[in-house]
């Protein structure tokens, strides 16, 4: 991630991700192995809806021009875009060149509402694929060559970022919701109680866990 830049509204295409970021990291669901219910499904998809909304606002399209006719759809094609969603519009006069700034998030996990992955602990696969793609959207808005400018991005880098929250709705679909919940009927062994054996263990062997899965309240079976 490049965390110095000169492009303001690039900041403010962030502002919705971190927001998908810390709501992945604090939704229960995700410690579900059966699955998500619908009402997550329906959320996400709500919030990256919110990061495409801002990806439009900030792009420079001076002419208007129909992004579908380069990218298949929008990830919301019933929403027709109205006058609140058109891009900011800078013509009218030649603005001076931007400072630098830096970014005001904190990616490297010290900011313990955005933690590395490494320190994350989801039992079910679709939470760690999620929170990769938003990590993916938040890393490459600050990799985009309209970086270098001081407003706005470009159609190009534009749609860049948009194959990046398609990719995520596209996860949401595929793997969210009640449709997609499995039946889980026994508890892990490292959810055991200790001394109370796990089935189908020969000579009643101890099971043995990650220090990270210890650290988290998990107890081994023996």
């Amino acid at each position: 991630m490049i965390t110095s830049f000169r492009n303001q509204t690039i900041i403010l295409g962030l502002q919705p991700v971190v927001n998908l970021l810390t709501e992945i990291v604090g939704n229960d669901e995700f410690k579900n192995r059966a699955g998500s219910d619908d009402s997550t499904k329906a959320h996400m998809i709500q919030l990256i809806a919110q990061c495409d909304k801002t990806r439009k606002v900030i792009t420079y399209n001076p002419d208007q021009a129909d992004l579908r006719a380069v990218a298949p759809e929008l990830i919301d094609v019933k929403i027709a875009q109205g006058s609140s969603l058109n891009p900011i519009n800078l013509d009218g006069i030649q603005l001076s060149s931007g400072p630098e700034i830096e970014v005001p998030y904190k990616f490297d996990g010290s900011d313990p509402n955005i933690p590395l992955f490494q320190d994350l602990a989801f039992r079910n696969g679709i939470g760690g694929i999620l929170y990769g793609a938003a990590s993916a959207i938040a890393v490459n808005y600050t990799r985009l060559e309209s970086r270098n400018r001081s407003y706005m991005l470009t159609v190009n880098d534009s749609l860049r970022m948009y194959s990046y929250m398609q990719t995520f709705r596209d996860l949401c679909d595929q793997f969210l919701g009640k449709s997609n919940q499995v039946d889980i009927a026994q508890p892990l062994a490292t959810d055991e109680p200790v001394n109370n054996a796990a089935p189908n263990r020969a000579n009643e062997t101890s099971v043995v866990i990650s220090n990270s899965m210890t650290s988290s309240g998990s107890q081994v079976a023996k």
